[in-house]
């Protein structure tokens, strides 16, 4: 959703479908970024040590850390939420809700993720 917000106020277009399937979404090191996330979930030390190594090299250490800190908190966050039955807020939901649709995103569920990162 910052995504989104952010290109706006930086008239920037990005391609928000990408984000949950094999489009390119825009940003700059996308391959990589997707790589990093897909590494903290996936929970493979060697894999993070290889990326961490071309990601400095890359990208530099801090937008490394930015990048793991990121995957890792959204990790996190959506597994405390999907745990405790917190539901979406009424105003999130009423404000992304084309949003949702459009990436697919709702059909993003814990137990899908737990299928494919364990």
């Amino acid at each position: 959703m910052l995504l989104r917000r952010s290109g706006e106020i930086n008239e920037e277009s990005y391609n928000l479908s990408g984000v949950m399937g094999d489009d390119d979404v825009g940003v700059e090191d996308e391959d990589l970024l997707v790589a990093i996330a897909e590494a903290v979930f996936a929970g493979d030390p060697i894999d993070l040590a290889h990326l961490r190594a071309e990601a400095v090299r890359t990208i530099g250490a801090e937008k490394f850390v930015d990048a793991i800190g990121i995957a890792s908190g959204f990790n996190g966050i959506t597994k405390v939420a999907n745990a405790t039955g917190i539901p979406l807020d009424t105003k999130t939901e009423e404000v992304t809700a084309s949003l949702r649709q459009q990436i697919g995103i709702d059909d993003y569920s814990e137990s899908h993720k737990s299928s494919l990162y364990g």
